[in-house]
């Protein structure tokens, strides 16, 4: 008797114990599992948005308490290439509970605009480096949640003078959580909003096979691997990868919480260099593009970057959710100004002599215009003069096509202001997208 009550007594205690350092490091014995992510709302005259946030906590509603600092360091996050989309900020263990409000600590506004044609840094002021959000109720369980920082570009920036000048910056967020698709499903039902990863780019950290670790910009991720992950350029499975390999991530979140990798791409050594941003110039013959720096692997500080090509650069698009039969031209001669691109380099020498080009993802806002009338196969986006894609590209009007992969957050309808997340394509100087995604802008 005494045995069992003395052992019970320490399994107290012992609990006790456990919970007790869970508050202090946010975890506690069944914590929900959650991924906080980032995304953004178009600012269409904003080529670049880079903020650093060093802290957020969780405001919990009584009984629960507010948490600690959910970031294990402090994050650089550029915004604009994530509009329309949502990106792992950090992989967090949150206790279960309800919250109904969060906390961030930001600063080092970062901020490129187009003047003429020439891409320009504009001195950002900072209002406030404390940044307090309400939202509807968060409840934490046990099972996987995803709790997106959804910041408002569009009304968190003023900016002064004309040409651009100088910039105001109150950061706004929009607050939202969701949960993954039932068992078995996470394929069909997934999207960035629940537990789909695209484009996640980082460093190889670890390698225990059937999992791989890669570091981010902002945090660690560790993807499992399974018969039906695809592994592209150079690698055909998991023990093809090195440690410090540079590599791009398609994923989905399990049930339990865990990351599965659908596609593993390498894009280069430890001594390589990816960088990604809006194309600013080019020349004819193709030798030479200069981008407006949005990311890079190294931190690279200056506002454009050059990128040397040849007769060896392949040049790629990447159309998975598109189910297109077959895809533009993209290459040395269908290629133009505002366009995004990610550049791969075996060297982060200057300039960056480019293995691969990649199109990427962007977002245009505009009205839909009224002719020709929109239907379900698409719309004509009419775009402001002063947006950094009209700028660059000459165009004001872009026409716009819809697919069976396109996910219609909302009907375009004649008037009406959207947001088109997709891939943008030139042909003898004639613009035109293919729509991933189209929403209002928030």
């Amino acid at each position: 008797m005494k045995r069992v009550f003395l052992f019970t007594l320490l399994s107290v205690v012992f609990a006790l114990l456990l919970t007790g350092c869970g508050g202090n490091n946010n975890i506690t014995a069944g914590a929900g599992n959650a991924t906080i992510q980032t995304g953004d709302a178009v600012n269409d005259q904003i080529a670049k948005f880079e903020l650093t946030i060093s802290s957020i906590t969780l405001t919990g509603v009584s009984p629960t308490a507010t948490t600690g600092n959910l970031l294990s360091h402090p994050a650089e996050v550029e915004f604009t290439h994530q509009a329309g989309t949502l990106e792992p900020l950090t992989l967090a263990n949150v206790p279960q509970g309800t919250y109904n409000g969060a906390t961030l600590t930001v600063s080092n506004p970062e901020i490129v605009v187009v003047n003429g044609t020439t891409p320009v840094r504009v001195p950002a002021t900072l209002g406030n480096g404390t940044i307090t959000v309400s939202f509807s109720n968060i409840v934490v369980g046990s099972s996987p949640i995803f709790i997106n920082f959804d910041l408002d570009l569009a009304n968190s920036v003023t900016l002064n003078g004309t040409p651009i000048t100088s910039a105001t910056v109150n950061p706004k967020f929009n607050v939202t959580s969701s949960t993954t698709p039932p068992a078995g499903r996470e394929n069909e039902d997934e999207d960035d909003e629940n537990g789909e990863l695209e484009d996640v780019h980082g460093t190889v950290k670890s390698i225990s096979a059937p999992n791989f670790t890669i570091t981010t910009r902002s945090t660690d991720i560790t993807f499992a691997t399974d018969a039906n992950t695809r592994f592209k350029d150079g690698i055909t499975q998991l023990s093809d990868l090195k440690v410090g390999e540079m590599v791009e991530v398609d994923g989905i979140t399990k049930g339990d919480g865990t990351k599965l990798a659908t596609k593993v791409e390498l894009e280069g050594d430890e001594n390589g260099e990816e960088a990604e941003g809006l194309i600013s110039a080019l020349d004819n013959p193709l030798s030479k593009i200069t981008i407006v720096h949005q990311l890079d692997a190294h931190d690279n500080p200056n506002v454009t970057m050059d990128i040397s090509v040849n007769a060896s650069t392949v040049y790629s698009v990447r159309a998975d959710k598109l189910n297109l039969s077959s895809t533009p031209a993209f290459d040395a001669t269908h290629i133009g100004k505002g366009q995004r691109i990610e550049a791969d380099a075996s060297s982060n020498a200057t300039p960056l002599v480019a293995n691969k080009i990649k199109l990427r993802e962007q977002a245009l806002i505009g009205t839909v215009a009224a002719a020709p009338a929109p239907g379900s196969s698409g719309f004509t986006l009419t775009l402001s003069p002063t947006s950094a894609f009209a700028t660059l590209s000459g165009q004001t009007s872009i026409p716009v096509t819809i697919t069976s992969g396109t996910n219609l957050k909302v009907t375009p309808t004649a008037g009406a202001t959207v947001r088109v997340r997709g891939l943008v394509f030139v042909n003898a100087g004639a613009y035109s997208a293919i729509a991933v995604r189209v929403d209002d802008n928030h």
